[in-house]
């Protein structure tokens, strides 16, 4: 019996399509992308909180970058995804 590793293109196990990610996933995918772009920019950002999550916008996946802090230099486009910058606003003081 043949598992497929969620392929709609081969399958089998992906190896003939050149190790692409699991497509069936989408959401899943753009995670993955999200987590190499957040070591990115935490790198030259190390004071600014950074968060990721996979949005729909306009029935397309995108991704979104929430922050709190200085606005980080984000490319428009990563890995082919549109990215999304969200900033967040730091919780009132408490009294």
């Amino acid at each position: 019996m043949i598992h497929s590793l969620g392929s709609l293109t081969s399958g089998v196990d992906g190896s003939s399509e050149g190790g692409r990610m699991n497509t069936i996933n989408i959401p899943g995918a753009i995670v993955l992308y999200g987590v190499a772009l957040l070591q990115r920019l935490q790198r030259a950002n190390p004071k600014t909180k950074l968060g990721i999550a996979p949005v729909q916008e306009d029935g397309i996946w995108c991704l979104e970058l929430s922050y709190q802090g200085d606005e980080p230099a984000v490319p428009d486009t990563w890995h082919g995804q549109r990215v999304i910058l969200r900033k967040i606003e730091p919780p009132p003081p408490s009294a």
